[in-house]
């Protein structure tokens, strides 16, 4: 349709190609390994909590938060969308001039599209699936309005983060927005330290690359990442005190240590911490940035 036509206008035409109407780069490999995670459950390729209800919640209140910095005027891209799971709870109650959901796993992008053609509300707002890496967007410079990343970040190599934020740099506006959620755990936490000493003996084993341990950042580094922007704010989110997982634990243990140790702990720590000392043992930092 005219909408999805005019978001075509914002890619860089020589670097995609169509495919059963999903705009895939061409320099993207043709698969992933989060298409075989999609494959045996979206959410699970996206999200790493156990828990699939608390995740759900989690969207809604991320969805209340983005509402404030949309209009029917705004373009907005979701980083990493996955299935969709931003669009889902932000669509039907808001009309944009445009969605571009941006994934490196084209089984992700079906099942994306698969739910917003069922969907009418959702479809009032036009919409554009790009298949690509996410250090190598193919749209053109200052062409979005809004950015959200929500849980992209988390298991990537620092290298390949501070590739996607120079990415994202060039292609939101003057005076646009990025909105990062749950993808920057804090480093100065019991949980970061020990993630911090794993990374490092992945380096010694050659592997620094390896996708799937989670990288933890200093306030600094994240600063230094979004150093383009004329404004940046970290939120500070969740709280904890004693990891919630402990590397190489078998799996029981790992059960026993994080429902029947960890979580309690944390909770009844939570509740009796002065309030104005609980963001130094927030969980992740948030950003919200202003181009």
């Amino acid at each position: 349709d005219a909408g999805a036509m005019e978001l075509r206008d914002l890619l860089r035409p020589s670097e995609v190609t169509e495919k059963a109407e999903i705009t895939v780069s061409h320099k993207l490999a043709h698969t992933t390994v989060w298409d075989k995670l999609a494959l045996e459950n979206p959410t699970h390729a996206v999200i790493s909590a156990a828990d699939e209800a608390a995740a759900a919640q989690k969207s809604i209140e991320q969805n209340e938060h983005i509402k404030s910095y949309v209009t029917d005027n705004t373009v907005l891209l979701d980083y990493g969308c996955g299935y969709g799971r931003v669009a889902k709870y932000l669509l039907p109650s808001n009309q944009l001039a445009g969605y571009i959901g941006l994934d490196s796993a084209y089984e992700m992008l079906q099942l994306f599209k698969q739910r917003y053609d069922q969907e009418e509300s959702e479809q009032r707002t036009p919409l554009l699936l790009i298949n690509s890496d996410i250090n190598d967007v193919p749209i053109a410079n200052q062409t979005i309005d809004v950015v959200v990343v929500s849980a992209v970040f988390l298991h990537n190599h620092k290298s390949i983060v501070a590739q996607s934020i120079s990415e994202l740099t060039r292609v939101v506006k003057p005076g646009g927005t990025v909105l990062v959620y749950s993808s920057f755990p804090r480093l100065v936490t019991m949980m970061g330290m020990q993630g911090a000493l794993y990374q490092m003996l992945l380096n010694l084993l050659g592997q620094p690359y390896k996708n799937g341990p989670v990288r933890y950042y200093t306030a600094k580094e994240i600063v230094r990442l979004f150093s383009e922007f004329a404004q940046v704010d970290l939120v500070p989110v969740g709280f904890s005190v004693l990891p919630k997982t402990i590397i190489f634990l078998p799996w029981p243990l790992e059960v026993v240590w994080r429902v029947g140790i960890a979580n309690p702990i944390n909770r009844l720590l939570e509740k009796i911490t002065l309030t104005s000392l609980k963001r130094h043992f927030a969980v992740h930092f948030d950003v919200i940035a202003k181009r």
